[in-house]
C-alpha cells in the first residue's frame, strides 16, 4: 500500500516537473518571438526613415497664365505664375504629414515671387497634387529690366530658378517619427510665344 501511493507520489511529480519544463520552453519561445518581432519592426523603421526613402516635391509644371510686359514706367512687368507640384511618399510603412511649405520662383538669382504651400499628409505610397499660384513681384526685376526684355522680346524664353521646400514629419508604425524638409531646386525655361511649353531640370534634396 505504502509502495502504491509512493508510486503515485513520483508521478504526480514528474508530471509537475514536465509541466514547468514545458512552461520554460513556452516563455523562451514567446521571449525570443518577441526580440525577434522587434528588431523586425526597428529594422522597418530604420529603413522607412532614411533620407532617400522620404517623400519628395516634384514640379510637374509651371504655367504662365498672365504676362504684361512695359519696358518703361514703374510697373516694368505684371505676371502670374502657376504651379504643379507633385508630393510623392515613396515609403510602404511610413506615412508624410507636411506643415506649409514655401514655393519661391528666382529670375536669374533675384526673387520675383513667392507663395505659401498649403499643408497636408501623404500616406504610404501616396501622391499628393499641389497647385500654387504665384505673382512675379516687378519691383524686384528692376535692376534686370535690360535682360528681362531681351528675354521675353528677343529669345522667348525666360530662365526661372524654382525652390520648393517642404517640412514635415514621416511616421512609422504611428510611434516613430523623424523631422524632415524636403527641398527641390528646378531650372525651367518657360517660353513666352508658346504658353504651357518649358524645359526643366531638377535636383532633390532631403534635409535632417
Amino acid at each position: 500500500m505504502a509502495t502504491t501511493s509512493s508510486g503515485a507520489l513520483c508521478k504526480h511529480h514528474s508530471a509537475a516537473a514536465v509541466a514547468r519544463r514545458r512552461l520554460r520552453i513556452c516563455a523562451v519561445v514567446t521571449l525570443v518571438a518577441l526580440l525577434l518581432l522587434v528588431v523586425a519592426a526597428t529594422v522597418l523603421a530604420l529603413v522607412a526613415l532614411r533620407p532617400r526613402t522620404a517623400a519628395a516635391a516634384t514640379l510637374e509644371a509651371l504655367r504662365l497664365t498672365s504676362l504684361s510686359f512695359s519696358p518703361i514706367g514703374p510697373s516694368l512687368l505684371n505676371a502670374t505664375i502657376d504651379a504643379d507640384l507633385a508630393v510623392r511618399n515613396p515609403s510602404t510603412v511610413a506615412a508624410f504629414a507636411h506643415a506649409a511649405g514655401r514655393a519661391e520662383v528666382y529670375y536669374r538669382g533675384a526673387l520675383a515671387a513667392d507663395a505659401e504651400l498649403p499643408p497636408g499628409r501623404v500616406a504610404a505610397g501616396g501622391t499628393e497634387a499641389v497647385t500654387v499660384r504665384l505673382t512675379v513681384l516687378a519691383d524686384r526685376l528692376a535692376a534686370r529690366a535690360p535682360q528681362l526684355y531681351g528675354d521675353v522680346v528677343g529669345a522667348g524664353d525666360v530662365p526661372l530658378t524654382v525652390r520648393t521646400a517642404v517640412p514635415g514629419t514621416v511616421t512609422v508604425l504611428g510611434v516613430l517619427r523623424r523631422r524632415v524638409v524636403v527641398i527641390t531646386v528646378c531650372d525651367v525655361a518657360v517660353s513666352v510665344r508658346a504658353p504651357g511649353t518649358q524645359t526643366s531640370s531638377c535636383r532633390y534634396r532631403t534635409k535632417l
